[in-house]
């Protein structure tokens, strides 16, 4: 009794540990200055609940909204891109901007020098071969330097920077229509977005809620998704889904939502087709 008592405990810190894990408020996984978004302001869209996105392994669950923010771009106020165009780019555009130039010390690195060739026959051989020069230790290298980029006085925008704002504004629309369309996103910071169409959605959330429950551990569950086909999740996402699989009811929840309302659709379509 006490045995078992002490299993359903240890059973119930270690599904606590998962959840706080699981639960954790997905940080800023990329750096957007704030200035940016104050000089450039925001290009937002009207919110939509097609499409699926995971932010670092974490499910984001519907409506959407997708802003450029400044530099980046934004799903629901969570930061899913680095900086599309370095807001240092900007700076430049600007008349009223100040280069700052800093030297970076150098690191040491430690001299090498190289050995004459020596062998012991030499002491014995009547023609001795002729040494090689020892060669001169290299010259250390000259000093490099940083260089920042500061404003003064009020951002003005101008061709220019109208020009890198519309790229930023391209990949934000990009990334909309994905979603729109029903695809899905999965976007991490140690890796380019991974996307699909909405066939792939309609997979992945047919099958992982399952693989993520039935799984023991890391290793079994990326064995399930190869040999589910979902083969366009590289290891390191599959990592990150398995980190946040506390998640997999909220993905159950929404497979079963879009299969109703695909079969009422179904269901509509057949009733509007006349009869022969």
């Amino acid at each position: 009794m006490r045995g078992e008592m002490r299993d359903m405990r240890a059973g119930w810190f270690a599904l606590l540990a998962v959840f706080l894990c699981a639960t954790m408020t997905v940080e800023a996984m990329h750096e957007i200055p704030k200035e940016s978004a104050k000089a450039l302001g925001v290009t937002r869209g009207r919110p939509f609940s097609h499409g699926i996105v995971f932010v670092e392994g974490k499910y984001i669950a519907p409506p959407y909204t997708v802003e450029r923010w400044g530099t980046g771009i934004r799903i629901n106020s969570i930061p899913v891109t680095g900086q599309i165009v370095p807001w240092n780019d900007f700076l430049k555009t600007q008349g009223g901007v100040k280069v700052t130039k800093t030297e970076v010390p150098a690191v040491a690195k430690k001299q090498t020098y190289e050995m004459d060739d020596f062998s012991l026959d030499d002491l014995f051989d009547d023609d001795p071969k002729p040494k090689k020069k020892r060669k001169a230790p290299r010259k250390p290298a000259g000093p490099s330097y940083s260089t920042s980029y500061s404003l003064e006085g009020e951002f003005e925008p101008n061709d220019a920077s109208k020009m890198l704002v519309s790229r930023i504004n391209a990949v934000r629309t990009e990334i909309d229509r994905i979603l729109r369309l029903g695809g899905f996103i999965c976007f991490g910071e140690s890796y380019s977005r991974i996307s699909g169409d909405s066939n792939s959605a309609l997979a992945l959330l047919e099958k992982l809620p399952g693989l993520l429950r039935s799984s023991r551990d890391l290793a079994e569950f990326k064995n399930a998704v190869r040999a589910a086909g979902l083969v366009y999740l590289p290891e390191v996402i599959c990592e990150e889904i398995y980190r946040n699989r506390i998640d997999y009811p909220k993905l159950q929840e929404r497979y079963d939502k879009l299969k109703s309302e695909a079969e009422i659709q179904r269901m509509i379509e057949e009733a509007a087709t006349p009869l022969l």
